[in-house]
């Protein structure tokens, strides 16, 4: 679960100055060259409330990543998702009994379908953690100039100094203050209505794949049970 800072403000909020945005150009390409990392994710599940919170590992180099699910729409919410580039894969325990109907097998399948961004606020969360991963840094001189970039506070988080910067007016950065590696990252969705707040907690490679032995049902194959699964999680 997501941790809540402390610690008392140490300075107050101004324009960022060269070094720091040269620091905060360099956060998605230093996540790139870690390769990966173990996160937590807490957001709005929805237009009509609720949360959902994402818990699990990221693989930025091969973009994948799984997470253990809990919250979203109901009915048949994710409790489990595994994805790669082109497809998520996500348990539904509650629809065990509608795919063993239609395709008797593993109790325990995995639906698989494309990605759907524009619509499905699963994938959109999970395009966010993938976003915060560049091979190339970005560039200083655009965030100085960037209205809203600025140096928002010294502050602590999980017992360690951070550095809190801000790029625009949405997106906030918790840095570790003598690394500089990325703790926490505070921004919104693709509709920038609602709020995701994402921890990082093990930066490193993370080899990542679907349990050896579980089936994976292609849902295009299958509309009868593409149509029963909710558009949020």
């Amino acid at each position: 679960m997501l941790t809540a800072c402390g610690g008392a403000e140490k300075a107050a909020e101004r324009p960022l100055t060269s070094d720091e945005a040269s620091v905060l150009a360099e956060v998605l390409s230093r996540n790139y060259e870690a390769q990966g990392a173990s996160f937590s994710l807490a957001a709005q599940a929805s237009s009509t409330g609720g949360t959902i919170t994402l818990e699990g590992d990221v693989d930025w180099i091969n973009h994948q990543g799984g997470a253990r699910v809990v919250g979203g729409a109901s009915p048949h919410p994710v409790s489990q998702v595994w994805w790669s580039k082109n497809v998520v894969a996500e348990r539904r325990p509650t629809l065990d009994s509608e795919v063993a109907r239609v395709l008797p097998g593993d109790g325990s399948p995995l639906l698989a379908r494309s990605p759907d961004t524009s619509s499905r606020r699963l994938d959109q969360l999970i395009a966010i953690v993938m976003g915060l991963a560049s091979q190339t840094p970005e560039n200083a001189q655009l965030i100085l100039q960037t209205e809203g970039s600025a140096f928002v506070r010294s502050d602590e988080l999980r017992g360690k100094p951070v550095l809190v910067l801000r790029y625009g007016q949405r997106t906030l950065y918790w840095l570790d203050e003598e690394t500089k590696n990325l703790m926490r990252f505070e921004g919104t969705d693709s509709t920038t209505r609602f709020p995701v707040v994402i921890d990082f907690f093990v930066l490193g490679p993370k080899a990542l794949q679907v349990p050896q032995g579980t089936e994976l049902v292609d849902l295009a194959k299958y509309n009868e049970l593409l149509n029963r699964i909710p558009v949020s999680p």
